[in-house]
């Protein structure tokens, strides 16, 4: 008898828990898939902005996570120009906010630059959004326009999760042409220089040549027709002289 009347009790009590803990499974469950669902309609992007540069010039432009749904824990990036000829990178600094971070490295003809930071104190929270993951100094070497890549990334969400943001390629436009202009200023600056010693020289040339030719007056009216006059007077009057005497009984 005894244990057939504790055989009901004890279902019934287990039926009286099972409808609140099925419930209370629902309600966790169900508070659990909302922030998946939402993690699921975000869609984390690297963005890099980029705006034109002249040659010869630096800017700076930031790298950002557009939304990190779950935090960040950390990342490692790698950016890549498809023409150094045209523009190259210097080097880059991260957010204060990264508790550990590795130095920038550029490849040796500027191409690339490879970023690496750890956020240790947690600082990235899940559903941050526009993340600046680093900020990466450009110098336009000549004008023409290449496409900034985002050529590798591994980005980890807080406990260890990966994420996989899109990347999508920006075209650097970088004007003028350092070369060129400095040969312009050149030019332009020579014609006035040729133009102001050429003036010089022909009032140098001219200056000189009035006062050679003034010189030679001088000499020539010292030292030639004066004294020939003086000689041919004095001839005359030697002349003029002999004859009168000449002329005397």
């Amino acid at each position: 008898m005894t244990d057939d009347t504790s055989r009901p009790i004890s279902i019934r009590g287990h039926v009286r828990t099972a409808g609140p803990s099925l419930a209370l499974v629902a309600l966790v469950l169900l508070a659990g898939t909302v922030p998946a669902l939402a993690a699921g309609q975000s869609d984390p992007a690297i963005s890099v902005a980029t705006d034109d540069i002249a040659a010869g010039e630096t800017t700076a432009v930031p790298v950002v996570l557009t939304t990190a749904p779950n935090g960040l824990a950390g990342y490692q990036l790698e950016l890549a120009l498809d023409d150094p000829a045209v523009a190259r990178f210097e080097n880059a600094s991260y957010p204060d906010s990264f508790g550990l971070t590795t130095d920038p490295v550029v490849s040796s003809d500027g191409g690339a630059i490879t970023l690496e930071a750890a956020d240790l104190d947690g600082q990235v929270e899940p559903g941050a959004s526009d993340v600046t993951l680093a900020t990466v100094e450009l110098a336009g070497v000549d004008g023409g326009e290449t496409r900034l890549t985002v050529a590798s990334s591994q980005v980890d969400a807080d406990g260890g999760g990966a994420v996989e943001p899109a990347t999508t390629a920006t075209t650097l436009t970088v004007t003028g042409d350092a070369g060129t202009e400095a040969a312009a200023a050149n030019e332009a600056s020579s014609p006035a220089d040729a133009s102001t010693s050429e003036s010089g020289s022909a009032a140098g040339d001219g200056d000189g040549g009035s006062a050679n030719a003034a010189g030679a007056q001088s000499t020539t009216a010292a030292e030639g027709p004066l004294p020939m006059a003086l000689v041919l007077a004095a001839l005359a009057a030697a002349a003029a002289f002999a004859a009168s005497t000449a002329r005397r009984p």
